[in-house]
């Protein structure tokens, strides 16, 4: 399992900075920006990001929620020890959101970050949310 988060980690980080990367950079408010970046996103999804690991889309929820959907395609729910999987993604995760200049604008707008993890059954695993009070 541990081997198999690292690569997940790394390759996420890869593609959320891919993400924001691509977001709108015009003067529309940022919830536009967003939505923008969300349906872009989502018309490429599902999209495999490794051989275990795929985006299945973004969505905005009130008031500042950007919630990003991923299933672990070979993994089923009862044998991921979710206590690991957290410790194994939450500083990864945390980093991004705290350092990554992709994430400023959210930060500067005291957005939330969600990531959901659905096995391959589409049964949730784990569900990370970072708010304002754990990048500030």
């Amino acid at each position: 399992m541990k081997n198999h988060t690292n690569i997940f980690v790394k390759r996420f980080l890869l593609f959320l900075s891919m993400i924001f990367l691509g977001a709108c950079q015009n003067n529309v408010s940022y919830k536009d920006e967003l939505a923008s970046m969300a349906a872009n996103v989502n018309k490429k999804c599902p999209t495999m990001l490794d051989s275990e690991t795929r985006i299945d889309g973004v969505e905005i929820q009130e008031p500042l929620n950007l919630v990003y959907k991923y299933t672990l395609v070979n993994v089923l729910k009862q044998n991921v020890d979710t206590a690991e999987f957290y410790r194994a993604i939450w500083p990864g995760i945390l980093s991004t959101v705290k350092i990554s200049p992709e994430m400023r604008k959210l930060r500067e707008n005291f957005g939330t970050v969600t990531y959901v993890y659905n096995d391959k059954m589409n049964q949730k695993i784990y569900q990370v949310n970072v708010k304002p009070e754990n990048y500030q």
